[in-house]
C-alpha cells in the first residue's frame, strides 16, 4: 500500500511539470493551474543548490505529499505542488541553455537529457489531470507511472554518489 501511494505520488508531480502550458506565459499557465493571483507573488528566496537540485527538492517534497494527499483522499494540493516543480523546471532549462548549469554525467546529450525531462513531465500532467478530478485510484496509478521515469535520467546525467 506504501509503494502504491509512493509511486501515484511521483507521477502526480511529473503530470503536473509537463502540463503546466509551458507555450503559454506564465500568467496563462498560473490561471490553468487555478493558481490565478490578484496580487504580485513575492519571489522567494533562492534556494541552496544549483537549479536542478533545486528542482530535484521541490520534486521531493510534491510527491511526499502527493503520497501523503492519496492516502488522506485530500488530492487538492496536489496541483500546487506540481506548478511549484513546474516553474523550477523553468529554471532548470535557462540554466541548462544559459550554461550555468552542467549535467554531472553525459553532458554532452543535453538533446536526450530533456527528450527524457519531456517524457517525465508528461506524466507529470496526467498525475495533474487525475488530481484535479478527484480520482484517487488515477491519481495513484499516475504516481506510480512518475516514479517508474525517475531512474532513467538519474542512470545516464546524475552524478555518481
Amino acid at each position: 500500500m506504501l509503494v502504491a501511494m509512493l509511486i501515484a505520488r511521483a507521477a502526480l508531480v511529473l503530470l503536473v511539470v509537463a502540463g503546466c502550458g509551458r507555450d503559454k506565459p506564465a500568467e496563462a499557465r498560473d490561471k490553468a493551474h487555478g493558481e490565478a493571483h490578484a496580487e504580485p507573488r513575492a519571489e522567494a528566496p533562492p534556494a541552496p543548490g544549483n537549479a536542478v537540485q533545486n528542482e530535484m527538492r521541490l520534486l521531493t517534497e510534491a510527491m511526499r505529499d502527493t503520497v501523503s494527499a492519496i492516502g488522506t483522499g485530500d488530492l487538492a494540493p496536489i496541483p500546487h505542488r506540481l506548478h511549484e516543480v513546474h516553474k523550477a523546471r523553468d529554471v532548470t532549462e535557462q540554466a541548462i541553455a544559459g550554461g550555468t548549469y552542467k549535467l554531472p554525467r553525459n553532458g554532452e546529450n543535453v538533446a536526450a537529457f530533456k527528450a527524457l525531462d519531456e517524457a517525465f513531465h508528461a506524466e507529470l500532467e496526467k498525475l495533474l489531470l487525475a488530481a484535479r478530478a478527484n480520482d484517487a485510484a488515477a491519481t495513484a496509478a499516475a504516481f506510480s507511472s512518475v516514479m517508474s521515469r525517475c531512474d532513467g535520467c538519474h542512470a545516464q546525467f546524475r552524478a555518481p554518489n
